[in-house]
């Protein structure tokens, strides 16, 4: 058996420094209208270079919103203050920032369908980079739950498509990243984290 590889959780010190930094250029990333941008950010384990996109820091929001009852005090402060300021900026540039989302929905949507013709027929390649690929579908969750009413009918057909390419090639497993997130992410909603080629 193959093992296969798991994706580490951040610390919530480190969560929180980049979620600052990206709620810091939301603005100016949602005028400018590219889906990814590229930052640097200064953090307890030294600069990250981090890909930024609509995805990622709702992705953060969640996750950091998930641990939030372990979390000291002054982190949960400081995440309460970022997530309103979040909130507020894409309130109101809502129309931009959620088209801006459809376009990451679409681009994951294909980086997965890309993963799923590139893995098939190689059963070991697959258990080892499934893990890190599957992170586009995770974030597609939380931009759609975003999108709300704006998911469209193509958008959603495309999702259900790439489900259903996912589930031909996988079998039920262990939660496929780091232990201490599988309470954030249940397996009733995240299923294709608790699944493996």
């Amino acid at each position: 058996m193959t093992p296969t590889s798991r994706v580490l959780a951040e610390s919530p010190e480190i969560d929180l420094a980049v979620l600052a930094a990206e709620v810091e250029e939301l603005e100016e990333y949602i005028v400018k209208g590219e889906v990814y941008r590229t930052l640097r950010v200064p953090t307890p384990a030294g600069v990250q270079q981090v890909q930024m996109s609509g995805g990622d820091l709702l992705t953060r929001l969640y996750r950091l919103e998930g641990e939030r009852e372990s979390l000291p005090v002054e982190q949960r402060s400081r995440l309460k203050d970022l997530a309103l300021q979040a909130r507020s900026t894409i309130y109101s540039l809502r129309t931009r920032f959620h088209d801006l989302l459809a376009r990451e929905v679409k681009a994951r949507i294909d980086s997965l369908n890309w993963f799923l013709d590139d893995v098939l027929g190689d059963p070991k390649r697959a258990r080892t980079e499934y893990p890190y690929e599957i992170r586009n579908r995770q974030r597609i969750a939380v931009m759609v739950e975003e999108l709300a009413e704006d998911f469209t009918p193509e958008l959603k057909a495309e999702l259900k498509r790439v489900d259903e390419r996912i589930r031909l090639i996988v079998q039920p497993a262990d939660f496929v990243w780091d232990s201490r997130l599988a309470s954030i992410f249940p397996r009733e909603r995240f299923w294709y984290l608790y699944v493996s080629p």
